[in-house]
């Protein structure tokens, strides 16, 4: 009788997903509550829950800004604070006491973060920090049946006699995304209105390619990549084929070229029609792409929120070197979120730094703007989602 018990508890154990337990977190926290009527039972309960309540609530102080945090308060407390027990893989009480009207208890828990940021992102609250770029998906598709990748990029609803609708991949991405929280360009509705060149008109665009076109659309991020469809071994006698679908794609910061992760999907489908199975099998490789890319997307996000990323700082108009280096004391010493300078090049009085920074280019941008530079006429004359122009000689 006691072997199967022993499988009972194992199986369990086989089951769950590495993904639950992959990213967690150990936090200290303390619990407190009222004794009422002397019952320290239920004080001890509602203590125990109040320090796993902040445990979680100091997880999500790791991902996001104390700013965030009080701005989506009520956001984050009904929507992640009451349901604890989702994000608390275990804990140990460490220690508790009680005097006459409070109970006190001290957990050492394990959060899983990896939940905390699907649910943070899920909610927004991610995408709010970023200040929710726009993403533009280039996703060059070949179908069952086309001889060709189209895309819509080339400009014409027709490519080599095909005619081009919105990829089955590119429709399957756009819904994932726009079910996370992000911004999504929408490319039928802008590509009359910018310029795209013959060279550009390719399916394997480059990088810089692919970052001039999502300039000219708004996008802050683009996700580029191709997608195909092929047909798989078909029973004999019958009329339902099977098709398989892979996609890769890379997402890129548009403004700086910076690589924000890179995914790969793969589909199946069977179907009487290779047409519309084609399409099924693509829409399941870009979703399970999508899930991918979101991940890595979020956890990079998450990284720079609570660790510090780096903002692209061109400076213009440097006459004197010591004009320069005052400068770089002041930004080092003085602006708030900087926690290191890396420069890059100064070349024709124009200096190239990466600033590690906890904040964004706005917050630099605007850090900067506040900032007395004694003698050096500083102004900032541009700046993006990650990067910020200035100059030092008070000019344009």
């Amino acid at each position: 009788m006691k072997r199967p018990v022993v499988l009972f508890f194992i199986f369990p154990l086989l089951l769950l997903s590495p993904k639950s337990y992959g990213q967690s977190q150990d936090i200290t926290a303390t619990g407190v509550s009222a004794i009422l009527q002397g019952d320290k039972a239920i004080a001890r309960d509602t203590a125990l829950n109040d320090a796993l309540r902040k445990a979680v609530e100091q997880a999500v102080g790791t991902m996001v800004s104390a700013e965030t945090v009080v701005e989506n308060y009520q956001l984050i407390r009904d929507s992640i604070l009451t349901k604890t027990q989702g994000y608390i893989q275990n804990y140990k009480i460490m220690s508790e006491s009680s005097s006459a009207e409070l109970y006190q208890v001290t957990i050492s828990a394990t959060v899983a973060l990896e939940n905390l940021k699907n649910d943070l992102a899920a909610l927004g609250i991610l995408m709010q920090r970023v200040q929710k770029p726009r993403v533009l998906f280039m996703i060059a598709e070949q179908n069952i049946g086309q001889g060709f990748f189209v895309f819509w990029w080339h400009g014409k609803s027709e490519f080599k006699g095909q005619h081009y609708d919105m990829s089955a991949s590119e429709a399957a991405l756009k819904e994932e995304f726009l079910n996370k929280g992000f911004n999504v360009v929408d490319f039928s509705a802008a590509t009359e209105k910018i310029e795209i060149t013959n060279a550009y008109r390719i399916a394997d665009l480059t990088d810089g390619g692919t970052i001039s076109i999502g300039r000219q659309l708004g996008a802050e991020i683009i996700i580029k990549g191709k997608a195909l469809a092929n047909e798989g071994p078909r029973t004999t006698g019958s009329n339902v084929g099977s098709y398989m679908a892979d996609i890769t794609a890379t997402a890129l910061k548009a403004d700086n070229g910076a690589v924000l992760g890179s995914a790969k999907g793969h589909g199946v489908s069977r179907h009487i029609s290779g047409v519309t199975g084609g399409a099924e099998a693509l829409d399941r490789a870009a979703r399970k792409m999508a899930e991918r890319m979101i991940d890595q997307i979020v956890a990079k996000w998450s990284n720079e929120v609570s660790g510090g990323g780096l903002v692209r700082l061109t400076v213009k108009g440097i006459g004197e070197y010591s004009d320069f280096v005052k400068f770089k004391d002041v930004l080092q010493g003085q602006i708030k979120g900087v926690q290191a300078i890396y420069q890059r090049s100064l070349e024709g009085g124009t200096a190239v730094l990466d600033v590690e920074m906890k904040g964004n280019a706005q917050q630099l941008a605007d850090e900067i703007a506040r900032k007395n530079f004694g003698d050096i006429p500083v102004k900032v004359i541009g700046s993006s989602a990650n990067t910020v122009e200035v100059s030092l000689d008070g000019k344009k």
